[in-house]
């Protein structure tokens, strides 16, 4: 006695019908990824940054930009408002060959000011901008705890 064949003698037949579900939530998932990621990859600020194994370079009369951490813009370390800081470096980056912007802002700053600080630069046709930043101040002693020194390591 064998179940379901109820009389039929006939072999079974294979299945000839492709599950759509599973390909249909696969492309559902990756259209998913595409709307979130296509907005993420229009907006951006294009800056042309230095190499990172170029080392530490001098740069003849670069302009410093500065923003503190009461948000006050300076210009060569001169005190400027958003609108003077752009019309001066979009005459500077209209002379000639574009200047070298030197860009110094406060590590607490939130990172909102510091990408309106860029977009500005952006804008005013500057394309050789800096980062400019300052080394990580390690103790003797903990340069040496990280080095794994035997005093460390009998401690």
């Amino acid at each position: 006695m064998a179940f379901g064949q109820l009389g039929n003698n006939s072999p079974p037949q294979p299945l000839s019908e492709i599950n759509m579900t599973p390909l249909v939530d696969a492309m559902l998932v990756l259209l998913m990824i595409f709307i979130v990621t296509a907005p993420l990859l229009t907006h951006s600020v294009k800056v042309n940054l230095p190499k990172a194994n170029a080392g530490t370079q001098a740069i003849n009369n670069p302009i410093v930009v500065s923003l503190n951490q009461d948000l006050q813009l300076f210009l060569n370390k001169m005190p400027v408002s958003m609108e003077v800081l752009a019309n001066e470096l979009r005459t500077r980056a209209s002379k000639g060959e574009p200047p070298n912007v030197e860009l110094h802002t406060g590590g607490d700053i939130a990172y909102q000011h510091v990408v309106r600080l860029l977009a500005l630069i952006q804008d005013a046709g500057i394309t050789k901008l800096s980062s400019m930043t300052e080394p990580i101040k390690v103790s003797p002693v903990q340069s040496l705890q990280k080095r794994g020194s035997p005093s460390a390591a009998s401690s």
